[in-house]
């Protein structure tokens, strides 16, 4: 018998990965800077992106790291967790997924102390 087409929308896929990435402790999404076409149209990029071809996708994490945190460890967590969650939930092949750094997070209490 064969099985029924799922369809699985971009904002699902966007949530399962955000879902994932915010069990991770000392990382967050970022979104880019906005660009010129996604200022005149509206539509705004999000921190996380995603390519898919056919059951393949590639994900890119735009975060910031907590300040402190080892960035490597941080940014190799978040790779598994998202790869792992995506790829469980959905049966999809997740080729890649690639962090991106844009921003450290300084703790609010170490924010205002310089003078």
């Amino acid at each position: 018998m064969n099985q029924p087409e799922l369809e699985l929308s971009a904002d699902v896929l966007f949530g399962i990965a955000q879902l994932a990435l915010d069990q991770v402790e000392g990382i967050r999404t970022v979104a880019p800077p906005t660009r010129v076409g996604e200022f005149l149209t509206g539509r705004r990029a999000k921190g996380i992106v995603i390519d898919r071809e056919g059951d393949d996708l590639t994900i890119q994490l735009n975060v910031a790291v907590t300040y402190g945190r080892q960035v490597p460890k941080v940014a190799a967590a978040a790779q598994r967790a998202v790869r792992e969650s995506v790829a469980s939930m959905t049966g999809l092949s997740v080729r890649s997924v690639d962090v991106r750094v844009e921003a450290i997070d300084l703790p609010p209490d170490t924010a205002n102390t310089r003078g």
